[in-house]
């Protein structure tokens, strides 16, 4: 697929989301949500899980309020509904592409809370209806782990909404165990205060290309007064140009240049045009310069290289604890 298609695709289903080795013990079925049956997998799962690490990764929102059979307005998705299905798995398919060339790759579909959610503003009504989100989220991880995973590393990964789902995962399922074959946490385009920092073991802020067993977080303006006001408090920032958490500037190789302002832990980006990615009608969560809809073409290269980096690192301190 042509880096074109797939640039239009995130760029598409972003806007959606904001126009957006032991066993654990659980049973596999959510609600009806059954994570032993292929069907609630991304294409089924797998291509032989032939690859040394796996990728277990949460996609960002996708869909709208939407009225069920029933005449009733709906704020999660229908995860076997074909049509919702075709707005989720074009963000899977660029995830996979970018994410997942040393990795096999899992993604679930979850009760997903709408755009309409983000779009309130209202933190309490997301936080009530992303329950339902996370504990789809929880029950395929813990299906993962158990029937899946073999023993192997892997890292966890999500974008926007899949990134919350990620830091929470991190909060509350990752056991000490678990965590020893832990690469890295992608949590991309969403927020951690000092407060969780403070109180979760395992939300250890990266501070350069290749330490593992870390998150790696950022969020991206054109300007500070562009950041979304659901973000304010976020204090995780690691700039993907040059894997730094200071203010040093990178410079992409698609000609822009990125250095983080650290007194709001967001990346400010010179060198782009802000009208391309601007959505007014989405203005309330992305005001005019917030680049939440491009990160994963801003940085695609430089994310693709990193989890081969963090990877290799990983194997060498394995090999050398042994």
């Amino acid at each position: 697929m042509g880096k074109a298609v797939l640039k239009y695709i995130f760029a598409f289903c972003s806007l959606l989301l904001f126009i957006s080795c032991g066993k654990i013990s659980s049973d596999s079925t959510n609600d009806g949500v059954d994570y032993s049956d292929s069907k609630c997998w991304f294409e089924a799962n797998q291509e032989g899980m032939n690859k040394k690490v796996d990728i277990f990764y949460v996609v960002p929102t996708c869909i709208w309020d939407y009225t069920d059979s029933l005449g009733q307005i709906q704020h999660n998705m229908d995860i076997f509904n074909t049509k919702q299905r075709q707005m989720v798995d074009p963000s899977i398919r660029l995830a996979k592409n970018v994410l997942s060339d040393s990795c096999n790759f899992f993604s679930p579909y979850y009760r997903q809370i709408s755009m309409d959610s983000w779009l309130s503003l209202d933190t309490a009504l997301i936080e009530k209806r992303f329950q339902l989100a996370y504990k789809d989220v929880v029950a395929a991880f813990r299906y993962y782990w158990n029937n899946y995973n073999q023993g192997r590393p892997f890292i966890l990964a999500g974008h926007s909404q899949g990134a919350k789902a990620v830091i929470e995962l991190l909060k509350h399922e990752i056991t000490p165990e678990i965590y020893q074959h832990l690469v890295a946490s992608y949590a991309i385009g969403y927020t951690i205060t000092q407060e969780e920092l403070d109180g979760y073991p395992y939300l250890r802020m990266a501070k350069d290309s290749t330490d593992v067993g870390v998150i790696i977080g950022f969020n991206s303006v054109t300007k500070p007064e562009a950041i979304s006001p659901l973000f304010k408090n976020n204090i995780v920032c690691i700039n993907p140009l040059n894997w730094k958490t200071d203010a040093s500037p990178g410079v992409s190789y698609q000609g822009f240049t990125a250095s983080i302002d650290p007194s709001i832990h967001t990346i400010v980006v010179t060198g782009i045009d802000e009208d391309k990615y601007y959505i007014p009608s989405v203005e309330v969560l992305l005001p005019k310069g917030n680049l939440h809809v491009e990160e994963f073409n801003l940085y695609n290269q430089n994310l693709r290289k990193n989890v081969l980096q963090r990877i290799r690192a990983f194997h060498e301190r394995s090999f050398q604890s042994n």
